[in-house]
């Protein structure tokens, strides 16, 4: 009997042939992740956070996430993904780049190898829509996106999916030429008009969904700008608004307290280290929502801050979806880990 293992690798350009770009596959299979979480029918460790002296600010960290997802999925896998901030501006290279690895979990052998840099941005992306979906307010119209780079792309797209009403677009971004091309990226991208402006506060002001994916570590976004009714969606790692936002919000909701919290870094994080906001504040995990546990927006005057600091299930379930159409399709490349292994 043969031992011989063979698993598939994904290319980036294998991983978009094979659905990598599909925003409404992709809030398909991040709505069917929290479903089977709030099942308890996922298993999430604590995600690695490699910090890179002097700091990850300055050069950069790389982060392991990985989990299990059962029901009808039945797949372990892991992320790992660098973060260097100073890429696109220095080496023209993205500032993320990641590697997906998915494994049986009957024999624990590898299923696939994939680029997971596609997986991420979109996963980042469709998790903001699945937010939007639940807790926007149905005929919003004006979507502000604070920073301009590869996150505002598929936020765009996501939140375009969740909301059709969507009329506008507008941007800001510190770097004017990446504002400005960023800005036509996503109009191509949505097909919705977008507009960059020169200020944090034009962009802001009148908007009913708020997205801030930046690398700020002091607030950008004023209190005084939020509307009642809308919701802000806050993507970035670190502090990109007033504390009076997230304060003033009626309702406050995350992906996982217990992960945001572990993670240190993000405005709620803090807020709550600062004894600023208590385990009491937060008024549900998106999963509760997701499944019907818990109501999403119940008003159009409420004002919600959503907060998700990413969570491995949600890459393999993405990666997953992808896999499973490469396969169908006869996408990849099959590699070859052993003929024969060497001890048993």
């Amino acid at each position: 009997m043969s031992k011989k293992v063979e698993f598939l690798y994904l290319s980036q350009e294998d991983v978009r042939a094979a659905g990598g770009l599909d925003m409404k596959m992709t809030m398909e299979a991040i709505e069917r992740a929290f479903k089977l979480l709030n099942a308890g029918q996922v298993i999430i460790p604590d995600k690695i956070v490699m910090e890179l002296p002097p700091g990850e600010r300055e050069r950069g960290r790389i982060n392991g996430l990985a989990a299990y997802i059962g029901g009808d999925w039945e797949v372990a896998g892991i992320k790992w993904i660098p973060s260097f901030p100073k890429n696109p501006f220095q080496r023209g290279l993205p500032r993320a780049s990641a590697l997906i690895i998915l494994n049986d979990t009957q024999t624990g052998l590898p299923l696939v190898v994939m680029d997971g840099t596609i997986p991420s941005a979109m996963r980042t992306g469709a998790v903001g829509g699945v937010g939007a979906k639940y807790l926007a307010r149905k005929n919003s119209e004006v979507l502000c996106l604070i920073g301009l780079g590869v996150q505002a792309r598929t936020q765009a797209m996501a939140i375009k999916e969740a909301l059709p009403s969507l009329k506008k677009i507008r941007g800001y971004d510190k770097a004017v030429e990446r504002g400005v091309e960023g800005a036509k990226e996503i109009e191509k991208l949505t097909g919705v008009p977008t507009k960059y402006f020169s200020t944090p506060e034009e962009a802001v002001m009148g908007a009913d969904v708020i997205v801030t994916a930046t690398v700020a570590n002091e607030p950008i976004v004023k209190e005084k700008w939020v509307k009642d009714g809308s919701l802000f969606i806050h993507i970035g790692s670190y502090v990109e608004e007033e504390y009076e936002v997230v304060l003033n919000s009626d309702k406050i909701v995350v992906d996982d307290w217990h992960v945001v919290k572990h993670r240190k870094t993000p405005v709620l994080a803090r807020m709550y280290d600062e004894k600023l906001i208590t385990d009491s504040d937060i008024y549900a995990n998106l999963d509760e929502i997701v499944a019907g546990k818990k109501p999403g927006r119940e008003s159009d005057d409420e004002r919600i801050f959503f907060a998700p600091i990413g969570m491995a299930h949600e890459d393999v379930a993405v990666a997953s979806m992808i896999y499973e159409r490469a396969k169908r399709e006869g996408i990849g490349k099959t590699l070859t880990l052993w003929n024969e292994p060497i001890w048993i």
